[in-house]
């Protein structure tokens, strides 16, 4: 996929994200692996529904920007995460609230409840560290280099998906998501 379908694919999809409320205006952020060493990725402060194409920041794996303006504060996890998987060529950071209930609560999400487990695969989990810090970022990578690993939540933060195509990530949210709410209102009414 070319640069140009790639930047419309991100607004596209964070678009979506927030439209299913797993972003809120500001929050969250999404990136696309768009050769070995260069990454789009959503800029910082800007409302994300407001995004154009060319408001997409493109970087190198060290981070530095080769054009737009500032990348998300979140780049250290994005460029980390491409850094210990080359299948990997999509990354989403959402903060679905279900599954920030739900791991606040103490409970996991039940993936037996569907087929979700053959969309998702292994979901991973690291406690709280600052948003943007390098430790989140090397905590992320850590448990996501595992390939089967495709979803990581973010303790009373958030959540990571990864796909080899935007929609694959984008779904993996969803589904996940969806899934939190389910286990959330079972557990309210089985006791």
């Amino acid at each position: 996929m070319n640069e140009a379908s790639l930047r419309r694919i991100i607004v596209e999809i964070f678009r979506l994200a927030y439209v299913r409320r797993l972003v809120d205006l500001l929050g969250g952020n999404a990136s696309a692996r768009l050769s070995s060493d260069e990454v789009l990725i959503t800029p910082t402060s800007m409302p994300k529904v407001l995004m154009k194409p060319q408001s997409i920041v493109k970087i190198r794996l060290d981070g530095t920007v080769i054009s737009g303006g500032n990348p998300s504060s979140e780049w250290r996890m994005h460029v980390g995460i491409y850094r210990v998987r080359d299948d990997v060529r999509f990354v989403l950071h959402t903060h679905p609230p279900n599954i920030l209930a739900l791991t606040r609560a103490g409970l996991k999400i039940d993936l037996s409840l569907s087929e979700a487990i053959s969309y998702v695969g292994e979901i991973a989990e690291v406690p709280y560290l600052k948003p943007g810090s390098a430790e989140l970022a090397d905590a992320v990578s850590k448990a996501i280099s595992r390939r089967n690993v495709t979803a990581v939540i973010l303790k009373n933060h958030g959540l990571v998906t990864v796909g080899s195509t935007p929609y694959e990530a984008l779904n993996r949210a969803e589904v996940l998501e969806n899934l939190a709410y389910i286990t959330l209102l079972s557990n309210c009414f089985a006791k």
